[in-house]
């Protein structure tokens, strides 16, 4: 059973949405990216139900269902994200639809809301580490993976990527539930990181200082 094709359907982004603009595909995983599977690193366009990906949370699971959409042509404010090599542990550059939903784990974050692992919309990231808008690729296409349960999923080496899980589906265990936050809750907790990075690296300048004291 091969993967399923939608070119006519889309995930409407929520704010455009309810103003009755375009409807785009906001979240998902552009197919070109790498993904964990336990024989090594597979093109997410080519996962198809039954194929096995490695999860952060439960071994080796298998796909239930891989949808595949054509990304249409969106505003600027909706172009996706580009995270430069080795910004967030990727081993290549990569690219991040704004509303896919990225595990980070963080001190700050545990600072903050009482959980250092944090579910943030990608576009949160926008400024940390060199991550910036870019125009999407042409005749981009857009997966999503389910599964029988919430899973987290490696995506080139160290990025974690969350994926759906069936509602309808009886597993037999639970997923670990992890916070998932608001754009404005997620900006301010990058914000905060970002903040306690520059902090780091002046102070690491200080004491490189020519005449300063170790």
């Amino acid at each position: 059973m091969g993967a399923e094709e939608e070119r006519g359907m889309v995930w409407p982004e929520p704010e455009q949405a309810e103003q009755g603009g375009p409807s785009v595909v906001a979240e998902g995983i552009f197919a070109t990216t790498p993904i964990a599977t336990p024989g090594g690193w597979r093109a997410a366009g080519e996962l198809t139900p039954g194929a096995q990906v490695m999860t952060f949370d439960a071994g080796c699971q298998p796909v239930m269902r891989a949808l595949v959409l054509a990304f249409e042509n969106a505003p600027r404010g909706l172009w996706p994200l580009l995270v430069p090599a080795w910004a967030m542990d990727n081993r290549e550059e990569l690219v991040l639809l704004p509303e896919q939903k990225v595990l980070i784990e963080a001190d700050v974050a545990e600072d903050l809301y009482g959980d250092p692992f944090a579910l943030i919309p990608a576009r949160a990231l926008e400024g940390l580490r060199g991550i910036a808008r870019c125009r999407p690729p042409p005749l981009a296409v857009a997966v999503q993976l389910q599964f029988a349960q919430h899973q987290v999923i490696y995506a080139s080496r160290g990025v974690l990527l969350s994926c759906g899980g069936d509602p309808l589906a009886d597993a037999g265990w639970r997923a670990r539930a992890y916070s998932s936050y608001s754009l404005a809750q997620a900006q301010h907790l990058i914000a905060c990181l970002m903040a306690e990075e520059t902090g780091v690296a002046l102070r690491m300048a200080e004491q490189h200082r020519p005449g300063s004291r170790a």
